[in-house]
C-alpha cells in the first residue's frame, strides 16, 4: 500500500513513554484513530509507566536535529504537535527549524511543565523567555497550571502578548472543580466553550497528550480548528470511560 495517496501525515515531537499513555505513542494513537499517518521525533526516552515517573531521559539536540533531518529528508509537515522538550533553547530551535522548512506549518504546543507525577521541567527563569516568540506557534493547550506559570494571563494584561491574535489558546478545564469539564478556546477576537459532563473515578495517564493530539488530526483532516477542539472533546470523553486504571483507551 502506498500511504502517500492513502493517509495525511502529522508529525509529533515529544518523548518516549514506554507505558505508551503519554508522549508520541500516545500522539500515534490518536492520529491513527482519525485515519491520520503519524510520524515521530522523539525528544526524550523517558523511564516512567502510568503512575510514576522516575527520569526524563533528556536528548540532546544534536540527537533532536539528526531525527528531523531524516523525516523532512522524505516530506515536509504541514501538521506539527510539540509534547515534552529538554529545554526552552530546544523548544526554540525545534520550531525554528520547522517555520524553515515548512512556513505554513500549523503548530500546537502542548506545554509539558511537569509529570502527573510531581516531576518539574521547566524553572521560571527558562519560562521568562518563552514570551517573546510565543507568536510561532499557532495554539497553545495549557491546563490552568500551566497558563498561570507561563504567565498567560499577566502577560495578556500588561500588552506584551494577544491571546487568540498572536496565537490561540485553548484552557483546558480537566483540573476544574465542579461536574462539568470545560476548555475555553482564545481565538482571535471570540471565545468559545467546549464543556462535558465531569467523569466520576480516577483520572487517566495523558490526557493533554491525548486531546492536543486529536485536535491536530482533525486539523490535518481539514476540519476548522472550533471544529477540531469539539471533536477532540468528544473523543477525549471516550477515552476517558475506556481502557483499564490510569490508562484510557478508545
Amino acid at each position: 500500500m502506498d500511504i502517500n495517496n492513502k493517509m495525511p501525515f502529522a508529525l509529533t515531537v515529544a518523548g518516549f513513554d514506554g507505558s505508551g499513555g503519554a508522549g508520541i505513542l500516545a500522539d500515534i494513537k490518536a492520529f491513527e484513530s482519525f485515519g491520520v499517518y503519524g510520524q515521530a521525533v522523539s525528544t526524550a526516552n523517558t523511564i516512567q509507566n502510568e503512575s510514576e515517573f522516575m527520569e526524563p531521559g533528556f536528548l540532546p539536540w544534536n540527537t533532536i536535529l539528526a531525527q528531523l533531518e531524516a523525516l523532512y529528508r522524505k516530506r515536509s509537515f504541514d501538521f506539527v504537535k510539540i509534547g515534552l522538550i529538554p529545554s526552552a533553547e530546544i523548544l526554540k530551535n525545534v520550531v525554528e527549524y520547522i517555520r524553515k522548512h515548512s512556513p505554513k506549518a500549523f503548530i500546537i504546543w502542548d506545554p509539558i511543565l511537569s509529570a502527573s507525577a510531581g516531576y518539574k521541567f521547566f524553572t521560571p527563569q527558562e519560562v521568562d523567555s518563552f514570551l517573546p516568540w510565543l507568536n510561532q506557534m499557532d495554539l497553545i493547550t495549557p491546563n490552568q497550571n500551566e497558563f498561570t506559570f507561563l504567565g498567560l494571563g499577566l502577560a495578556a494584561s500588561r500588552g506584551e502578548v494577544k491571546i487568540g491574535s498572536d496565537f490561540a489558546v485553548l484552557l483546558k478545564g480537566g483540573h476544574q472543580k465542579g461536574d462539568m469539564s470545560t476548555d475555553t478556546l482564545w481565538l482571535e477576537d471570540k471565545q468559545f466553550k467546549f464543556s462535558s459532563k465531569r467523569i466520576p473515578g480516577q483520572g487517566k495517564h495523558g490526557t493533554g497528550c491525548t486531546l492536543s493530539a486529536a485536535i491536530l488530526a482533525n486539523l490535518t483532516l481539514g476540519h476548522s480548528l472550533v471544529e477540531s477542539c469539539q471533536i477532540a472533546k468528544n473523543y477525549l470523553d471516550q477515552f476517558l470511560k475506556g481502557g483499564e486504571g490510569l490508562l484510557g483507551r478508545v
